[in-house]
C-alpha cells in the first residue's frame, strides 16, 4: 500500500503564500464594495467577482460577510491609528500647538491616500446599528477623545476657535470629503484632489481655518 508523503516545506510555504494573496485580494475588494455600497448592499458574490475568486473562498476564510467586514474595518482603522501613533512618536518635545497641527495634517494626508475611510464611514455613521457601536467602541471612540482633547488644549491657548470641540472634529472630518468625493471634484475643477501640490495647499487651508492661531 502506498504511503502518503508529507508535504514539503516549500509546498506548505507556497500554499500559505497563495492563501495570503487570496485574502488580500478579498479584503481589498471588500473594502471597495463596503465603501461604495455599504454593508447591506455589498454582496459576497460581488466581492468575490471584484477579487476574482470563487464566492466559497469568502466563507472558507471568514465564515460570513459580517466577519469579513470586521476584518476589513480593523485593517482600515488600525492603519490610520498606527500612522498617527508613528507621527506622534516623532514629536517628543515639540510644542503642544505645533504637535496638534502636525497630527491633524497627518490625518488629512492619510485620508487623501485612503479615501475609502470617509466613504466607509458615510455609510456606517448614517444610522444607529450594532456595527456602528462596534466601530465606536473598538476604534473611533479613541480618535474622538484624542481629537477633543487636542482641540480643547488649542482653545485654552487661544489657538483654535471658541466652539464645541466636537463641532471642530466634524469640520475636520467633513474636510476629508474632497478626497472621498474625488470624482465630483475632478468634474468641477478638471484636476484630481490628490495631486501633490493641490493636496498640500488644501491641507494648509484646513489647518488655517481650524487652528488660526498656530503658525
Amino acid at each position: 500500500m502506498a504511503v502518503a508523503r508529507p508535504k514539503s516545506r516549500a509546498s506548505t510555504d507556497s500554499t500559505d503564500a497563495r492563501s495570503l494573496r487570496t485574502r488580500e485580494s478579498i479584503e481589498k475588494a471588500a473594502l471597495e464594495a463596503f465603501s461604495d455600497s455599504g454593508f447591506d448592499a455589498a454582496s459576497t458574490r460581488n466581492i468575490a467577482d471584484r477579487a476574482g475568486v470563487k464566492q466559497q473562498l469568502i466563507t472558507y476564510h471568514y465564515g460570513s460577510k459580517l466577519e469579513l467586514w470586521k476584518t476589513v474595518t480593523d485593517r482600515l482603522f488600525t492603519a490610520c491609528h498606527e500612522r498617527l501613533v508613528k507621527r506622534a512618536e516623532g514629536l517628543d518635545g515639540v510644542d503642544g500647538a505645533i504637535r496638534i497641527r502636525l497630527l491633524i495634517r497627518e490625518f488629512l494626508l492619510f485620508s487623501s491616500e485612503n479615501p475609502a475611510l470617509a466613504r466607509f464611514m458615510m455609510h456606517e455613521g448614517a444610522r444607529s446599528s450594532p456595527r456602528l457601536t462596534w466601530i465606536f467602541e473598538r476604534h473611533t471612540r479613541r480618535f474622538f477623545e484624542l481629537a477633543r482633547e487636542g482641540f480643547s488644549t488649542a482653545q485654552a491657548e487661544g489657538l483654535a476657535p471658541p466652539a464645541d470641540p466636537v463641532h471642530l472634529i466634524y469640520i475636520l472630518l467633513g474636510a476629508t470629503s474632497i478626497f472621498s468625493q474625488a470624482a465630483e471634484f475632478s468634474l468641477l475643477t478638471g484636476r484630481a484632489p490628490d495631486e501633490s501640490e493641490a493636496t498640500e495647499n488644501y491641507i494648509e487651508l484646513v489647518l488655517r481655518l481650524l487652528l488660526p492661531g498656530v503658525d
